[in-house]
């Protein structure tokens, strides 16, 4: 359903932890929309965050959020584990959505999402927030442009030392683990870059005593013959930075590679190249899905409903590599 222009669009944020908050304060400060309403498990810390991030309406549950006359989108900004339920609730109350990567448990959770969006004539889309960042844009166009020639190898890690064993990364009814959120960014960084999936990945990981991964690094292989290689781990802290190898140079990005503001560009026979790009963070990303849904499209045109499956079947082979099964999977 197309919005007239000079009407904001309203957001519902469902959950109020710290992803939520930075798109709060993300879509307070953009022309064009506004943040009417808040949801939680509980009135009180639906009411805290509201008064926070001075937010009209606090919903003591997400199902009060989703069922408010006056919200356009919903943004789910859940654990992984509530992705699916939040989300089919959202658009079948007739609300678009953009929801929190990793999109779902499994393929088959997010197969029953994008279904329910057809059907509700909804537009709904993953927050790969990375693949709007303009620095990462733009080298994905010189990749195109073949400044570095082939590619041969993209290479990134993302590793965070999270110990509190009471975490939601370290829960398995939670769906916790590395790979759902840090390794998705390494894992699926060259997908984006070469846009194409790979046709193999081969992973090795470690568990912790609740059954999720702690450590987790792997190789892909891709259909132009590049290869990536990734690490994510809740155990200790890398470099965050990416390398992007060609036969004719190779990209150095800085870290954090996810949403990085500049990157050096090293082209054989030439001197490098140091790029400084602006970075609004998620603002990209919202500013994408506003116009897509004015237009009254239903899906993303750079996050496509294909990609976000893609991304969850590797997720899942990734998965049954290491050994993670959740318990609502068994």
């Amino acid at each position: 359903m197309p919005h007239k222009s000079t009407s904001p669009l309203r957001w519902g944020i469902a959950s109020t932890g710290g992803i939520a908050e930075q798109m709060t304060r993300t879509v307070h400060a953009m022309p064009g929309a506004e943040v009417v309403a808040v949801g939680s498990r509980s009135q009180e810390t639906a009411d805290r965050f509201a008064s926070k991030f001075n937010v009209p309406r606090a919903h003591p549950s997400h199902t009060d959020l989703c069922n408010d006359p006056n919200v356009d989108i919903i943004y789910v900004a859940s654990p992984h584990s509530e992705h699916h339920d939040m989300t089919m609730t959202a658009l079948n109350a007739g609300k678009h959505v953009v929801c929190e990567k990793a999109f779902a448990l499994n393929t088959g959770e997010a197969t029953e999402m994008i279904d329910a969006a057809r059907h509700n004539n909804r537009f709904l889309m993953e927050a790969m927030w990375t693949w709007f960042i303009p620095a990462v844009v733009d080298i994905r166009r010189r990749i195109i442009a073949g400044e570095v020639g082939k590619i041969v190898s993209i290479d990134a890690d993302f590793c965070l030392n999270i110990s509190d064993p009471n975490g939601r990364h370290r829960q398995a009814d939670l769906a916790g683990g590395a790979m759902l959120d840090l390794g998705i960014y390494p894992l699926t960084f060259p997908c984006f870059l070469l846009g194409e999936y790979p046709d193999e990945v081969k992973a090795i990981g470690r568990l912790t005593d609740s059954g999720v991964d702690a450590t987790v690094a792997g190789v892909a292989t891709f259909p132009s013959g590049a290869m990536s290689t990734f690490q994510t781990s809740l155990d200790a802290v890398s470099g965050h930075g990416a390398r992007i190898v060609g036969t004719m140079g190779r990209i150095d990005v800085n870290p954090p590679f996810w949403f990085t503001s500049s990157f050096t560009v090293h082209s054989h026979g030439t001197n490098p190249r140091h790029i400084t790009m602006p970075n609004e963070g998620l603002a990209h990303e919202a500013a994408h899905a506003m116009e897509r849904i004015r237009n009254g499209h239903i899906q993303s045109n750079v996050v496509t409903w294909d990609a976000t499956l893609q991304t969850m079947q590797l997720l899942d082979e990734v998965r049954k590599q290491v050994g993670v099964v959740y318990p609502s999977e068994r």
